[in-house]
C-alpha cells in the first residue's frame, strides 16, 4: 500500500508558515526535496536507506577518512568474534539501488560496526549495547553481531548518550526524572538509545518536515505504549500544557518551541545540524536554548562546517555561547576526527 503522506503535508504547510528565520536554510530547502522524493518514491518503509544516508549514517569513505579510530582501538584489542560478524539482509532491495553498495565496501562497513561495538562493550557500565538492538522499522543498514542487530546509528547513538550524560549515565541512567530536548533529531535514532536506556527521561524533538514527520512516525512505531504529544497546530502553551506534560514524547516545530515555559529543559541535545544554518538561525536558537534550558547543552558538529551554500561557513569556536555559559568540555570528537563536541553547562 503506498504511504499517505497527508500529516507530512499538514506540517510542511504548517512550517512554510512560520517565522521566517525558522524557514530551512539553502542546505536544507535541496535536500528536503530529496527527502521527500525518496519517501514518494522508497517508502516509509525503507527510509534508513535512503533518507538516513543524509543524516548521520557514514558509508565506506566518512568511514576511512575520518574513523578510523576504531579500527586502531580493535588492533589493539583484536578479537576473531568481530571478523564473524555478518550484515543484515534487506527487507527491500530498492529495486536497481543497491543495499551497500559493492562487496568491499560491505565487508568493511560490517567490520567497522562490529569494531565499534565492541569498543563500546569495553566501557559501557549501563550495558546498553547487551541492552539495545537496532530496530527493524525503516529496513535498516545493520548487521549480526554476538548474536545481536547492531547498526552504525545504534553504536554513535550509545556513544553520544555517555557524552552528554556523563561515562556512568549520570542522572539519565540512574532512572531520574529528566527533561530532554532535541533540536535536528533526523529520525530519532539518539531518541531511541535515550528512552530505551532512561525509564524517567520525558524527550521533546524540535525539527522540521520531513524529518518531524520521520521521527514522529518512527519513534510512535517503536514505542507505541509510551504517551505521546503527536504534532498539531497550537499557539498557546496553556491550550496543550496539560497533554503536553503528561506526555513522555513530544513533536515539534521551532516556532512551537519558543512558546515553551522559560526553564524547562534540563538537557539540550543537537548533533550535526546547527552548522547546516543560516547564521541568524544559529543566533536564535542559541538565544532559545539559554531561555529554555536550566541543566547542559550537549553539541556535536564539524570542526569546519559543510554547508557553503548557506553563505557562511562554521568553525568549532565560531558558535554563539553565552558567555555565562560554562564548558564542562569541548574536544575533538574522538570517534568522527572530523567533528568536535562540547558540554556545556547552562545555569
Amino acid at each position: 500500500m503506498p504511504d499517505d503522506f497527508r500529516e507530512l503535508d499538514l506540517m510542511t504547510a504548517d512550517a512554510a508558515a512560520g517565522s521566517e528565520v525558522f524557514q530551512p536554510a539553502p542546505f536544507w530547502v535541496r535536500l528536503n526535496s530529496v527527502h521527500r522524493q525518496q519517501l514518494e518514491s522508497w517508502g516509509f518503509d525503507n527510509f534508513k536507506r535512503t533518507v538516513n544516508a543524509k543524516y548521520f549514517q557514514w558509508g565506506a569513505l566518512g568511514i576511512v577518512r575520518h574513523q578510523l579510530s576504531v579500527v586502531v582501538d580493535w588492533l589493539r584489542h583484536p578479537d576473531r568474534e568481530t571478523l564473524r560478524a555478518t550484515l543484515l539482509r534487506p527487507r527491500s532491495s530498492l529495486g536497481s539501488r543497491p543495499a551497500v553498495v559493492d562487496a568491499p565496501a560491505a565487508w568493511l562497513y560490517k567490520s567497522f560496526v562490529a569494531m565499534y561495538a565492541d569498543l563500546l562493550r569495553r566501557q559501557d557500565p549501563l550495558k546498553l549495547m547487551e541492552r539495545l538492538e537496532e530496530p527493524l522499522v525503516g529496513n535498516p543498514v545493520a548487521i549480526v553481531h554476538r548474536g545481536r542487530r547492531v547498526s552504525q546509528d545504534l553504536c554513535n547513538s550509545v556513544h553520544e548518550f555517555y557524552s552528554a550524560f556523563g561515562a556512568d549515565g549520570g542522572r539519565a541512567g540512574a532512572g531520574e526524572c529528566l527533561e530532554v530536548a532535541e533540536l535536528g533529531a533526523g529520525y530519532g535514532r539518539l531518541a531511541f538509545a535515550i528512552l530505551s536506556a532512561a525509564p524517567g527521561v520525558s524527550y521533546t524533538i524540535i525539527d522540521i518536515p520531513p524529518a518531524l514527520y520521520i521521527s514522529q512516525r518512527y519513534l510512535t512505531a517503536v514505542f507505541p505504549d509510551v504517551p505521546t504529544f503527536r504534532y498539531r497546530r497550537w499557539t498557546a502553551y496553556d491550550e496543550v500544557r496539560a497533554e503536553f506534560e503528561r506526555a513522555r514524547l513530544r513533536f515539534l516545530l521551532p516556532d512551537q518551541a519558543e512558546l515553551l515555559p522559560p526553564q524547562s529543559v534540563e538537557m539540550f541535545i543537537n548533533v550535526s545540524s546547527l552548522h547546516e544554518m543560516s547564521r541568524a538561525q544559529v543566533e536564535r536558537y542559541f538565544a532559545l536554548i539559554d531561555r529554555l534550558c536550566r541543566g547542559r547543552m550537549y553539541t556535536k558538529q564539524w570542526r569546519r562546517s559543510r554547508a557553503g551554500v548557506n553563505g557562511v561557513v562554521f568553525g568549532e569556536h565560531d558558535y554563539p555561547v553565552p558567555a555565562r555559559w560554562r564548558t564542562v568540555f569541548h574536544r575533538h570528537h574522538p570517534i568522527q576526527s572530523m567533528f568536535f563536541d562540547a558540554l556545556y553547562d547552562t545555569r
